[in-house]
Parts: C-alpha cells; sequence; structure tokens
C-alpha cells in the first residue's frame, strides 16, 4: 500500500509540474518565434564582420564588438546591469602569449524580475575571439559569434514579453564576458566580483558555439545540440531541460561530452566553468568543433542559420521554464569533500623552473598567496589543487604533478601520457 500511494504522489505531482511547464512553453512561443533565423544572421554578418578585426582581447577590435553589445542593449531599452553602466571594467594580466596587462570590458544587461527581482538567471556567451595573426582576420563566426547574436536574440524575446506585462518572476542577467580564449578570464573576474550575488544566482546558461555541426558526430540528424554539466550539480535542473525541450521542440539532447572526464574536456573550457566551481547549477550549450574552429576560415557563411535559430528557440525556452517558476532550481547535495594542506616548507621546495629533454614546455612553480601555481609557457598560469602529499592536479586539463622533494624532479600526468622533469 505505500509503495502504491508512493506512486500516486509522484504521478500527481509530475502532472502538476508537466501542466506548468506546458502553460509556460505555450505563452513562450509567441516570443520564441521572434527569434528568426534572419535576424541572427543579419547580426552575425555584422559582428563577425572584418570591421572587428577578430575581437582579440583588449585590442580596437574588441572594443567595436563591446559597443555593438552596448548599443544594442540601449536600443532595446533593456537596463544596463551595472549601476547604471553596461559595462564591467577589467583590468586583466594576460599571461597567455606574454601579453601582459590590458583594460577591456564585460558587456552586462538585465531584465529585472516582476516577483522574485533578487534572484537571477545569468546567461553568458564570450563577446572576444583571437583576432588577427599573420595579415589574416579570424572572425570567429561560430566561437563565438553564434552564442552571442544568439543571446541578443534572447534578451529581445524577454523584453517583448515583458513590454507585454508578462516579463520573467526572476531577474535575468546578460553577460557578455570577455577573455574566454585567454583563459576564461572575464568569466574568471565576474564571479570573483559578481554584480549581482552568487548566493542568490539560481543557473548560468552558458552558449558558445552552437552555428554549426560536429563533423565526428556519428547519428546524421541535423537538429542536435551537446548538452553538458545540466545533471552536475542540479538532477532538478537537468529534468527541466529534459522536459522543456519534449514540450517545445523535441530537438535531440545529446550527451556525448558531459562526463567530466571526458579527455575534450569541454566542461572545463567555457564561461560556466566559472559559476560552477562556486556550486551554481549550469548548462553548457554546444555544437561541437571543427576543421574551421580557431582558423580565418570561422566565418559568417558557413552557419546553419536555421539550426541556430532552433538552438537559440530552445535556450529561450529553458530559459523562460527557470525565470517562471515557482521554486528556484534544487542544487543537489553536496558530499563532503576532504582538503588537503600544504607546508610552507614543501610549497618553498616545489618553487622553481622544470623541464625535460625532447618537451616543448617549460613549467615555473611559484607562491600565489599560499597556493601553488604553475606558469606553463605560452599557455598561461593556474593555480593547483593539493590532492595528497607532494601530489597536485590541474583539474581543467585532467593533469596529474607529483613532486620527489629529495631528487629535485617532477612527474607530469595527463590521461596515459607521463614525462618525467627535472628543477633546474
Amino acid at each position: 500500500m505505500k509503495n502504491i500511494l508512493t506512486l500516486l504522489i509522484l504521478f500527481v505531482s509530475f502532472n502538476v509540474t508537466a501542466q506548468y511547464s506546458y502553460a509556460t512553453a505555450n505563452k513562450a512561443k509567441k516570443f520564441a518565434k521572434t527569434i528568426t533565423e534572419k535576424d541572427l544572421k543579419d547580426h552575425l554578418y555584422t559582428y563577425a564582420s572584418d570591421e572587428f578585426q577578430g575581437r582579440d582581447t583588449g585590442t580596437e577590435g574588441e572594443d567595436i564588438a563591446i559597443k555593438y553589445l552596448a548599443d544594442f542593449y540601449q536600443n532595446e531599452g533593456i537596463k544596463p546591469g551595472n549601476n547604471g553602466s553596461y559595462l564591467q571594467n577589467i583590468k586583466l594580466n594576460i599571461r597567455r602569449g606574454n601579453i601582459g596587462e590590458v583594460e577591456t570590458e564585460n558587456v552586462i544587461a538585465i531584465i529585472e524580475g516582476s516577483e522574485k527581482p533578487d534572484e537571477y538567471l545569468v546567461i553568458t556567451s564570450h563577446l572576444d575571439h583571437v583576432g588577427m595573426r599573420d595579415g589574416k582576420i579570424y572572425n570567429g563566426a561560430d566561437d563565438d559569434g553564434s552564442g552571442t547574436v544568439a543571446m541578443l536574440e534572447i534578451a529581445q524575446a524577454f523584453k517583448k514579453a515583458a513590454d507585454k506585462g508578462q516579463g520573467p518572476k526572476r531577474s535575468i542577467v546578460f553577460l557578455h564576458v570577455t577573455g574566454e580564449e585567454k583563459g576564461l578570464l572575464g568569466s574568471k573576474y565576474y564571479s570573483e566580483n559578481p554584480i549581482y550575488p552568487l548566493a542568490n544566482t539560481v543557473t548560468n546558461l552558458n552558449i558558445d558555439m552552437i552555428g554549426r555541426i560536429d563533423p565526428t558526430r556519428e547519428r546524421k540528424n541535423r537538429d542536435y545540440v551537446y548538452i553538458i554539466g545540466s545533471d552536475h550539480d542540479s538532477q532538478d535542473l537537468h529534468n527541466l531541460s529534459e522536459q522543456t525541450n519534449a514540450e517545445t521542440l523535441n530537438m535531440d539532447l545529446d550527451y556525448r561530452y558531459n562526463d567530466k572526464d571526458d579527455p575534450n574536456r569541454f566542461y572545463y573550457r567555457s564561461d560556466h566553468y566559472n559559476f560552477a566551481k562556486y556550486g551554481i547549477p549550469i548548462i553548457f550549450y554546444f555544437t561541437g568543433t571543427h576543421a574551421d574552429y580557431h582558423q580565418p576560415t570561422d566565418t559568417p557563411d558557413k552557419i546553419e542559420y536555421d539550426l541556430l535559430e532552433l538552438r537559440t528557440q530552445l535556450i529561450f525556452y529553458t530559459a523562460w521554464n527557470i525565470a517562471n517558476r515557482d521554486e528556484r532550481i534544487v542544487v543537489d547535495p553536496k558530499p563532503e569533500v576532504e582538503t588537503f594542506t600544504v607546508s610552507e616548507e614543501d610549497l618553498n621546495s616545489y618553487l622553481g623552473s622544470y623541464s625535460a629533454e625532447n618537451f616543448p614546455l617549460d613549467f615555473i612553480f611559484t607562491n600565489n598567496d599560499g597556493k601553488l601555481n604553475i606558469s606553463i609557457t605560452g599557455q598561461g598560469a593556474f593555480d593547483l589543487t593539493p590532492v595528497s602529499k607532494h601530489k597536485f592536479k590541474l583539474e581543467e586539463a585532467g593533469v596529474e604533478l607529483t613532486f620527489n622533494i629529495e631528487e629535485n624532479t617532477l612527474k607530469f600526468k595527463q590521461g596515459p601520457y607521463e614525462v618525467s622533469l627535472s628543477k633546474k
């Protein structure tokens, strides 16, 4: 009798949820239809044009991109998100490529919630790309022009709803971050200097490269999107994502790259990670890399605009349901994680430069305010996580580092690859 009662309760609960979601999806439908491939294409042919010079962080080309985004929000009547400004000013010390200090900005706008204005859904994409090399412009149409213009259309659809008296219950923050190509620097800065409290940030939806078709994908249907991270911190978010899709566009939600230990490390390679590491539930929308990834051939004529429209509409529907449901997304309980403390004596013994014959990288270890920091030739600098005596991880890259302080050596392990380096 108890089991039957439980099943009945679950059945009733599911149907109430389904009816609610279906009703909200119906309300959202007319606004989702304002997201069109024509508008996406018009935006992208401008945003990924030669005029923007590849949008490299801290350059004139990125300044043009930043102005384009801020002007869009102002023209649409969407409020600035940083105390009357659309810009979050940042000084970045870009170690990757030894660029040094640059001044740049994140772009931020907000549609305030009608009932729960102090709860925030943050939607992100990165506004930068890799700029110019050898006289060639790297336009970055897919990476991440596609995610950027998707955000603009989503914001416009929500503004149209708000103008009709159907604005979101929760606030929606539209955050275009800089410096993603330099190591997720703009989103890192925001997460460490949030305009809106992370404790009140219910979810992050991150959009990075959703305009193409992955040539390595074995399934042949076109109407897909890779979903990464939806079930990592919240089964509730995952269920909402699945249900929203089933009741709206019924696309193929492909979890090919969802595993945190996937060798491609996509979970760690875009801006959602700087929210996820603070325990905020995330979904990363992605459609895969291709031969034009980080090449001057990543141009707007190669985007599948009908698919970009569908994927953008799906993200809009999902954002609508997150922003309008009665309860905020439930975060799964986390097991206690054991932390390992490194003594000052041991930390100092690791410092210095390590190299190996026929190994292309030098590793330089420094003390970053009590944390062991690794600087990798041409790649940037990262704080390491201690896991046991003399052993550290760089989780983002799937790297393990083990020191032998008696022999002044270091074992570097990434997947099956291992190499021993010696201290200079």
